[in-house]
């Protein structure tokens, strides 16, 4: 597989990785089974959401560049 191949799967999965273990880690998503809710918490998920977009960009930097 050429580099440009894992590159691009990085590209295209680190913001989806980033956002699944925040997610997973319980930051911003909470599910209460007693009383059937769902608690999303704005804050936490658009953290996330900046995180995952901070990866990405640090990768282009990193190899996106000659």
């Amino acid at each position: 597989m050429s580099s440009v191949f894992v590159r691009m799967a990085i590209y295209v999965l680190s913001p989806l990785l980033t956002m699944l273990a925040g997610l997973l880690g319980g930051w911003g998503v909470s599910y209460d089974a007693a009383t059937h809710m769902l608690t999303i918490n704005v804050e936490a998920v658009i953290a996330a959401a900046v995180a995952a977009a901070g990866l990405s960009g640090a990768i282009f930097a990193r190899w996106g560049v000659k």
